[in-house]
């Protein structure tokens, strides 16, 4: 890692004990010589911090992985690492809790962590505003109650036609968020591949695909009201009927500091859907099982 000189401290604001964990971080950063500086994370886009985290060497959020998300988008146009301090229950994004924070802070300012890079999405209506996403991107209906339906071409094939409440384009990173909650599969985070699932689909396809990014997809709103594209569920644009969404890598990377090992993302995964119910019977190493 670069050296560190300067850290923004972001917390979620409606996160009760999120701003004092920010603040006493702070001063643990000043007191190692380090600048910083603190910020509630805005309701939706940068708030008008971009400039100031462009002028920082480090994001330091302190939420639950939503805080991580938000704060992840807007790093990832500076191109700044993030660090995530999670307050409340285990998460897949944040990195330490509130009682690990100091610690790993402290390794972090000595140039001991590890970047953890992960893949975006970024989508355009039609070639208009393009959004990035970390997580997914979700095309639905416009109210609660509609169906959507979605033509998905691949390479100009049309591979599948949805009706349903919303289809799903996940990334790795999105693949333990709600395609998961959906029934899509798990992806290791340094996979480079898609997750197309449907949600609730009408009569229709209903298992998830996995497809290469580097594959031309398009989603095309076929009939009814239109719809509505979705980025992380931060930032949205209206689709109408007709229109052609086009998916493809982002030119945005979103970076993480890392303290533990790699295979940390296993044994959270393990906790944190529940999967080690038998005390271990089986055997294996748990790293890190205090995460």
């Amino acid at each position: 890692m670069s050296p560190i000189q300067r850290v923004a401290c972001l917390y979620h604001p409606a996160i009760e004990g999120a701003e004092g964990v920010a603040r006493d971080l702070e001063r643990l950063i000043v007191g190692r010589g380090v600048s910083s500086w603190v910020a509630e994370l805005p309701r939706n886009g940068d708030g008008g911090l971009g400039e100031a985290v462009a002028g920082s060497d480090l994001v330091m959020c302190v939420g639950g992985d939503g805080t991580v998300l938000h704060a992840a988008g807007i790093a990832a146009r500076a191109d700044k690492p993030v660090f995530g301090v999670r307050m409340g229950r285990l998460g897949f994004l944040a990195e330490a809790t509130e009682a690990e924070a100091p610690a790993a802070l402290v390794t972090i300012l000595e140039g001991k962590g590890r970047l953890d890079r992960r893949t975006m999405l970024q989508a355009q209506v039609d070639g208009g505003r393009v959004l990035h996403a970390l997580n997914d991107l979700v095309i639905g209906g416009g109210r609660i109650g509609r169906t959507v339906s979605v033509g998905l071409r691949v390479d100009g094939v049309l591979l599948a036609e949805y009706r349903a409440d919303a289809v799903i384009a996940a990334t790795a990173t999105g693949s333990t968020g709600y395609a998961l909650s959906v029934g899509g599969p798990i992806l290791h985070p340094s996979s480079r591949d898609l997750i197309v699932t449907p949600v609730a689909p009408h009569l229709s396809y209903q298992n998830a695909l996995v497809l290469p990014l580097d594959a031309s997809v398009e989603f095309e709103v076929a009939r009814g009201d239109g719809g509505l594209l979705m980025a992380d569920g931060l930032d949205e644009e209206p689709v109408h009927t007709g229109a052609v969404v086009r998916i493809t890598r982002s030119a945005l990377t979103a970076t993480f500091v890392r303290v533990g090992e790699e295979r940390q993302f296993y044994a959270n995964l393990a906790r944190r859907l529940g999967w080690l119910r038998i005390d271990h019977a089986l055997g294996g190493d748990t790293p890190n099982a205090a995460r």
